[in-house]
């Protein structure tokens, strides 16, 4: 049985279950419903794929395999195999070896912590180090010249009062007031033309599938700090089993985080909404 394969190489390996839950993302309640068969106790089909992935990718199994058995399980040994056309968009996910112990996966988590922490201190640096040159040497003198000999060109002009003022204020009002295409959703020209542009920033390890226009063109896992992007002519549908890890821009505009960590959500993009899918 598929559940008690992942089970057997989990303990094998020596780890827990919450040891899986922190790295996949995958709520607790699902591995053990997996492990143990209760597939009644998942979500919809597409979900218990994506996470047999990616349990089985962090266990270096054959996913593809297991996939395959789950679905014999589900609808009889006469199922054919599925073949996955890997896209030109599919993000590289870790190759590393297998964990020979627990203790061997710890080390791996901490050493990882460790390499994040040194690399948000060098882009301090950095970022502090630019910000000094910009102090002291961004501001170019010559380019106030300009300015200043048209400001004193003015002061020695007489002043009429025949000058009409009140138009100029009120391009001024006109000025600080927000157009009404910052309101919607889309405003850019892919919106105009009726198309879908959805980027997605991921902060977590997520599992995705992404169908445009009805056309699978995106399944698998995405690294954190990746950053993919995707358009439809009429619509995109977006399925995340980490939802907490993905932000969303849509056509241009920040939709923001898709869901809380480790809820698995489903969202429509098209006509310059966002829909959620039932």
């Amino acid at each position: 049985m598929m559940g008690s394969t992942l089970r057997t190489e989990r303990e094998k390996q020596g780890l827990t279950i919450k040891d899986i839950e922190r790295e996949t993302s995958i709520r607790a309640k699902y591995l053990e419903a997996l492990e143990q068969g209760r597939y009644d106790a998942l979500p919809g089909e597409v979900y218990v794929k994506g996470f047999i992935r990616n349990y089985a990718g962090f266990l270096h199994l054959n996913a593809e395999k297991l996939v395959q058995e789950y679905r014999e399980e589900i609808h009889g040994a006469d199922v054919e195999p599925i073949v996955r056309t890997t896209p030109a968009t599919t993000s590289i996910v870790n190759e590393s070896a297998p964990f020979a112990s627990g203790s061997d996966f710890h080390e791996r988590v901490e050493k990882s912590h460790k390499n994040q922490i040194l690399t948000m201190l060098v882009a301090a640096v950095v970022i502090a180090f630019v910000g000094c040159i910009y102090y002291f040497f961004g501001e170019d003198p010559s380019a106030s010249k300009p300015q200043q000999t048209a400001q004193q060109s003015a002061a020695q002009k007489p002043q009429t009062q025949s000058q009409p003022t009140a138009p100029v204020q009120s391009q001024q009002a006109q000025g600080t007031q927000p157009s009404a295409a910052t309101s919607t959703i889309g405003n850019t020209a892919s919106a105009s033309a009726g198309q879908a542009d959805v980027t997605a920033k991921f902060t977590g390890r997520c599992w995705m599938q992404v169908i445009a226009d009805g056309k699978v063109m995106f399944e698998g896992m995405v690294e954190a700090n990746q950053t993919l992007r995707w358009t439809g002519k009429k619509e995109v549908i977006v399925t995340a089993g980490n939802a907490g890890a993905v932000d969303i821009t849509y056509n241009g505009q920040r939709i923001g985080i898709l869901g809380k960590e480790g809820d698995v959500v489903e969202k429509k993009f098209s006509n310059g909404k966002v829909e959620d899918v039932k």
